[in-house]
């Protein structure tokens, strides 16, 4: 018999509803219809179904019946993301470490002209940050710790060697760094309505060596701190508030709610060059000691001459640059180059330390 007789006539619903069907049927659907319409073998009727009724089939599933899902793609739910305005979440205080400035150190690429110019350099930049966060969130005091070294001292053999000295400590202080940092504050003003000064001692402070001193008083660093003070008193806007004679090695200010303990950071002990190991094992001991009556949550160092960011037992720690360049300490110390750069920080009242910079110099 014909094969053709055994299928519905093409056009037909009988032969819609088949092709329809036959089309996702599994393996036992389509034995069973061999049978029903007659046919010797499975292979037979799927012959058949193509040659009489133009019915092609895709993949045979063999286990499980045929089930078409139709998906819609996924609605995109459009979200107004709120843009902040300047209030924000708060006022933000603008906090500038400054550190190593080693004015008086001479090298072939650093002298007091070029402290000058990227003294100046720092504050172009500072403002520029000031004005762009402002955007943001209102920004109405800056902070500035002193961190130490800004005096080259002039020991020969232990802060230097000969060459290395372009103007004695005296001339340094007053000379240089009061009439620059004065000129410095006072020109900021303009940006901010209330600036705050900390600072504390650096090791190149030292007029003699500590063995051979009576006092650890004696220091370069405190000296152009309370010369500073004194050219500002007249500001009422300008607060310092740096280390006094005969006062402690560190500070823990207080910035927008948020505790930061400044120290220079010549006391850590560095390991093969390395100091990272001395600096989180200070870091938690100094937790212990200093932290017990005066709590803190952040750290400010300098003296390594490189910028860089740890975190050390749930304390972020920072290491300042400097501005000298090409000087012999780090490169004989750890390998590494100075790295003329500031740090330059926001401090939101409850993120903390919500945006940092390096401002290279």
């Amino acid at each position: 018999m014909d094969n053709k007789s055994y299928l519905p006539e093409p056009g037909t619903e009988e032969a819609e509803k088949l092709i329809a069907f036959y089309r996702v049927a599994t393996r036992a659907d389509l034995d069973r219809l061999a049978k029903e319409y007659g046919y010797k073998n499975t292979d037979s009727f799927v012959g058949s179904m193509r040659k009489r009724l133009g019915a092609i089939r895709g993949v045979v599933l063999e286990h499980s019946e045929p089930e078409v899902i139709q998906k819609p793609a996924p609605e995109i739910k459009i979200k107004p993301i709120k843009q902040e305005g300047r209030r924000g979440e708060g006022e933000e205080v603008h906090l500038q470490p400054v550190s190593d400035c080693h004015c008086g150190l001479l090298t072939p690429t650093y002298n007091v002209e070029v402290f000058k110019r990227r003294l100046d350099k720092l504050q172009k930049a500072m403002v520029n940050l000031c004005l762009l966060h402002r955007k943001m969130r209102p920004i109405r005091k800056l902070v500035v710790p002193f961190l130490g070294d800004q005096v080259q001292g002039e020991q020969y053999g232990v802060q230097g060697y000969v060459e290395e000295f372009e103007i004695s400590a005296v001339e340094q202080i007053y000379d240089v760094l009061v009439p620059e940092f004065t000129n410095f504050f006072v020109n900021l003003l303009q940006i901010y309505p209330h600036i705050e000064i900390y600072g504390v001692e650096g090791n190149h402070g030292n007029i003699q060596r500590r063995s051979a001193i009576m006092t650890k008083r004696s220091n370069w660093d405190i000296v152009f701190y309370q010369a500073l003070k004194q050219a500002l008193a007249k500001y009422s806007r300008i607060e310092v508030k740096t280390q006094n004679i005969g006062g402690e090695w560190y500070q823990v200010i207080e910035v927008n709610g948020w505790k930061f303990l400044i120290v220079h950071g010549d006391m850590v002990i560095s390991y093969q060059g390395v100091p990272f190991y001395g600096i989180e094992k200070r870091g938690l001991r100094w937790k212990q000691s200093i932290g017990v009556n005066e709590p803190f949550d952040f750290v400010l160092s300098g003296h390594l001459h490189n910028p860089n960011e740890l975190y050390n037992a749930g304390v972020r720690w920072w290491i300042n640059g400097c501005f000298s360049s090409d000087s012999k300490f780090p490169l004989t110390r750890m390998g590494l180059r100075d790295v003329p750069s500031q740090f330059s920080m926001f401090v939101n009242r409850k993120h903390g330390v919500s945006a940092r910079y390096v401002i290279q110099l």
